[in-house]
């Protein structure tokens, strides 16, 4: 359902958090010597040097498609949530996942149609009898989005694409994107006609993701598509006991982009 939402100010990163920067990460915070994982949370963010990061990954996780610019992929919730805690305490900025109201705003770039870009998710879609029979043009989707029609199978560099309004790349497609909030189907449903801030439930299992990935198709590209993670199968060959808490062995199209708080904005309003 259609809600009225008023977002609060905020920053976003132009692209996903790249293979560069999430090494980076890794380096100085390879969980071996470290404290363990689930203490994390119990120190302050500040303190570098007690963030735990990520244990080696499941073979490459970068798939072979190259690094530097592309986004980092394979990782868990739980990875891009402690990669943000990291990132607050070496920049002194609050840094972390957007919630699922500040993603789909930054996506739509102050659009309301089905895309940011125009075009007919239908018109679009590769299947249906008439667009078997007398083809698809793709031109314009094609110059946004990195999906089945277009990527090869793997996900691109950022330069691929043209930028949203608000001047984001792959806001639609290249790779499914974290937000912050717990996953329910039921969610917009639960709220009033007018909400500030949004932020989901207040616990559940699954994350909300959003965006798309390179084998998404069309119509699942829309800015108000929605869909969850699914841990379970994410995880299904990783044979370690317990399984990793960092790394999905079975799914590849899977990164995030960060959110940084303002200091000093004030809140202004929007109707998505």
């Amino acid at each position: 359902p259609v809600r009225t939402v008023s977002i609060s100010p905020f920053f976003m990163g132009e692209v996903e958090v790249t293979w560069d920067e999430f090494w980076t990460f890794y380096s100085q915070t390879m969980s071996e010597g470290r404290l363990a994982p689930e203490d994390v949370y119990a120190n302050n963010a500040s303190n570098v040097d007690a963030i735990s990061g990520p244990t080696p990954p499941f073979g490459n996780p970068g798939q072979g498609w190259g690094s530097g610019d592309r986004p980092a992929i394979t990782m868990s919730p739980y990875a891009a949530q402690i990669y943000c805690q990291w990132l607050s305490g070496v920049t002194g900025k609050t840094y972390r996942l957007p919630t699922e109201a500040e993603w789909e705003y930054a996506c739509r770039g102050g659009t309301n149609t089905a895309y940011f870009f125009e075009g007919d998710p239908k018109r679009f879609s590769s299947k249906g009898l008439r667009n078997r029979i007398f083809g698809v043009d793709t031109t314009n989707i094609n110059s946004f989005t990195v999906y089945a029609l277009n990527s090869g199978g793997k996900t691109q560099d950022p330069s691929y694409v043209k930028t949203n309004p608000f001047g984001l790349r792959n806001m639609a497609g290249n790779v499914f994107e974290y937000c912050s909030d717990w996953y329910a189907p039921d969610a917009y449903a639960q709220t009033g006609q007018e909400v500030t801030d949004p932020r989901g439930p207040d616990s559940g299992t699954e994350y909300v993701i959003r965006g798309g990935d390179y084998s998404s198709e069309a119509e699942e590209l829309r800015s108000a598509s929605r869909a969850s993670t699914d841990s379970e199968a994410w995880l299904k060959t990783d044979c370690q006991q317990p399984k990793s808490i960092w790394w999905y062995s079975d799914m590849k199209g899977i990164g995030f982009r960060v959110v940084c708080e303002p200091d000093g904005l004030i809140s202004t309003s929007s109707s998505p």
